[in-house]
């Protein structure tokens, strides 16, 4: 069972607990924000001079039965598919859904919580998103129809450039090759026309 009581308290601590963090972290950009115990011998923050950060103690902690909980009282756990459902207590326990979860995977996991009347901890309302996430899959379906239609409209024009230049090659050989038997027919002739013209020349020697 969830101690209200307990919770309660937790929350009014923490509103009261500051932060703790290195204190050069405030003034320095290379120095990290995290907590790190100070080691030097004349340190005002170790020996707790007065004005100066506090350093954490046992007092600041919340009550162990709910510590770690969610502020609704619930334990999280994580949760990336289906199966992992399964072994989870509704009554005690709520789901966060991994966010390496794709969108339909995320559907199919909405969908089965609200079956089984488990708690999503990191979803504020299933409806909505489930909703959200459908309008954004048929859009990207139809993003993809027409990059596919776009894709298709490309090949055949490609085909149809290709097939044009073929035709144009095609053409452009025949009429080489006709130029070329016709240049030849007309050699021919003037071949034969020269051929009979020295003929004539050796006949009037003759004679």
């Amino acid at each position: 069972m969830i101690n209200k009581r307990l919770l309660e308290q937790r929350n009014k601590m923490k509103k009261i607990k500051p932060p703790f963090v290195v204190r050069e972290s405030n003034f320095e950009a290379r120095i990290k924000v995290r907590w790190r115990y100070p080691q030097g011998r004349h340190s005002a923050i170790r020996q707790e001079h007065k004005g100066r950060p506090v350093m954490p103690t046992p007092g600041y902690g919340s009550p162990k039965v709910v510590y770690g909980l969610h502020p609704s009282g619930l334990q999280m756990v994580v949760v990336s598919n289906e199966k992992d459902l399964e072994k989870i207590d509704a009554a005690q326990q709520g789901v966060i859904i991994a966010k390496t979860v794709g969108m339909r995977k995320r559907t199919a996991l909405l969908e089965a919580v609200q079956r089984r009347k488990i708690k999503v901890l990191n979803c504020k309302d299933i409806v909505q998103e489930l909703e959200a996430i459908r309008t954004k899959l048929k859009v990207r379906q139809e993003a993809k129809k027409q990059l596919e239609e776009q894709k298709n409209k490309k090949e055949t024009e490609k085909k149809k450039k290709a097939e044009e230049k073929k035709k144009k090659e095609g053409q452009e050989k025949e009429n080489v090759a006709k130029e070329k038997e016709e240049e030849s027919v007309e050699e021919k002739i003037k071949k034969e026309e020269e051929e009979k013209k020295e003929l004539e020349k050796t006949i009037t020697k003759r004679q």
